[in-house]
């Protein structure tokens, strides 16, 4: 019998967009977009039988389609583009802040020109022409697009770059976008791939049915049940107007469930969700005396449950970029056909965020482990739906409460800036449903779709000592924005305190972004 595993890559990026002001506050999910939202849906048509699953959160593809449209307000965009000689002193400063990635090593290393202009720029009395800046523009395009689709030419030109090439790159972005939505249609109706998906606005489930459900001592009560299964609902309606189907399966945001939100995806009409082997361990099931346990589905309330395996999904998460690329996939595929022959591996993890840092956006690496996945005797690749049929779960008593991190909730309600923020959101709940049928159905439906949004994980997340990044204050700021657009959207004075930062180290920065629209 052939082992099993089945691959899930999750695809999300925050709500970046300030609805009071129609503009996109960070260009994130165009830019994955343009480069392995397409390019990762591109490569798995090129192997057929390497059956995969791809889970896409509605509310990034809302923000792929507003870009698809060429409608999107998105300043770092159009900074891009802007013709170079027209630039400002400050949005020459802002080029020179933001327009050279990350990873150094991977997607400014491998192009002369662009390590030049890097290091130049690292020096402040060294005074750049308008070509150089013309030549940046162009590169941080070339190096976010697709590494498979980069134009060959401009690439190898890598210097000199012309406005007519800045708006080839423009049009070739664009139209890369454009192709995402259809791409992940057609391959899964070629069966290649399945689409699952993610409660709308990547909300932490268990926190909005219950605060308290992980931890007693949490401050903050919620019991928003009705927004929870809100965002359930208004995803598979999403997902089947764009796919043609509604979704099977369901990764529960950050791999957070609970006993409830088993029984509430269940009764939507999700066949399978997923989560993290810590949960199967917190259930009861003791994989430390047999962690062969770990490689079968679990049922629960009538829905199917899978659980990943932190080894291998890490393996590629964090360490095989490190290392030459067909021997890291061949270390992969040698460790999968070592297990038992009865196993189902579920493999998941980012499906944009570890490729900025593998050469060639890991295309070689994925290449030689799809190939090698194919070619070997002892191993099948599926969808998780594929995977479901062919086992009968095992039984679970109780599904304990937790996420992928740490097996519970401790990043989004466990520091009291996260306390803070929560109540933010409870109070302006609660002020919008006191004004159900006072206001008017529009008014009310916009500030709703605020509360929505910011109900979603990504807040959270940068709130608290857990992680920190350059863009807290616009994390923060735009969280606090569209709190405020609740109060504005029903005709309620925005209350007092809501200007200062909730993260305590931005004192002094509260005007990242500008203040509401009146």
């Amino acid at each position: 019998m052939t082992r099993l595993v089945s691959f899930l890559w999750h695809m999300h990026q925050p709500f970046y967009k300030d609805v009071s002001r129609n503009s996109y506050v960070m260009p994130w999910a165009y830019l994955h977009g343009a480069k392995d939202y397409y390019g990762m849906a591109a490569l798995a048509g090129e192997f057929p039988t390497v059956h995969q699953t791809f889970n896409l959160v509605p509310s990034l593809l809302l923000q792929l389609e507003e870009y698809s449209s060429g409608q999107a307000n998105d300043a770092s965009f159009d900074l891009a583009f802007k013709p170079a000689e027209d630039l400002t002193p400050e949005e020459r400063a802002t080029i020179l802040q933001q327009f050279f990635p990350v990873p150094i090593r991977t997607m400014i290393d491998p192009y002369p020109r662009y390590r030049q202009l890097w290091e130049r720029r690292q020096s402040p009395v060294t005074e750049l022409s308008v070509q150089d800046y013309r030549d940046i523009q162009a590169w941080w395009t070339l190096s976010w697009l697709d590494h498979d689709a980069r134009p060959a030419d401009l690439v190898e030109k890598g210097r000199a770059f012309t406005e007519d090439d800045k708006q080839r790159l423009r049009r070739l972005t664009l139209e890369t976008i454009q192709a995402i939505i259809p791409t992940y249609r057609k391959r899964q109706e070629e069966g290649t791939i399945e689409v699952s998906t993610t409660p709308f606005y990547h909300p932490i489930l268990p926190l909005l049915i219950d605060s308290r459900v992980d931890d007693p001592h949490v401050p903050v009560t919620t019991g928003f049940r009705d927004d929870a299964r809100e965002q359930l609902w208004r995803a598979r309606q999403f997902m089947r107007e764009r796919f043609g189907v509604y979704p099977n399966g369901l990764w529960p945001s950050e791999g957070s469930v609970s006993d409830d939100v088993a029984a509430m995806a269940a009764g939507e009409g999700f066949q399978w969700m997923a989560t993290d082997e810590g949960i199967l361990a917190k259930s009861g099931v003791r994989l430390d005396q047999d962690r062969h346990r770990l490689f079968r589905p679990y049922s629960r309330h009538g829905i199917t449950i899978f659980f990943r395996d932190r080894g291998f999904s890490d393996l590629i998460g964090f360490q095989y970029m490190h290392g030459p690329a067909r021997d890291s996939a061949g270390d992969l595929v040698r460790r999968l056909e070592g297990m038992p022959e009865d196993s189902h591996v579920s493999i998941i993890l980012d499906g944009e965020n570890p490729w900025d840092y593998y050469p060639a956006s890991g295309r070689d690496f994925l290449r030689f482990l799809y190939d090698g996945i194919a070619r070997s005797s002892r191993l099948q690749a599926v969808t998780l739906s594929e995977a479901a049929k062919r086992f009968t779960p095992e039984p679970l008593n109780w599904l304990a409460p937790g996420s992928w991190a740490n097996s519970n909730f401790a990043i989004w309600m466990g520091h009291p800036e996260d306390h803070e923020a929560w109540r933010w959101i409870a109070r302006a709940r609660a002020a919008l449903m006191e004004k159900r049928g006072v206001v008017t159905i529009d008014a009310w439906n916009r500030a709703h779709e605020e509360l929505l949004v910011a109900e979603g994980s990504d807040w959270m997340w940068w709130f608290g000592n857990d992680f920190s990044s350059d863009s807290d204050a616009v994390f923060d700021a735009l969280f606090r924005q569209h709190i405020a657009n609740i109060y504005r959207f029903i005709g309620d004075p925005i209350p007092e305190g809501l200007d200062e930062p909730i993260k305590k180290s931005l004192s002094g920065k509260r005007m990242v972004m500008a203040p509401p629209v009146g």
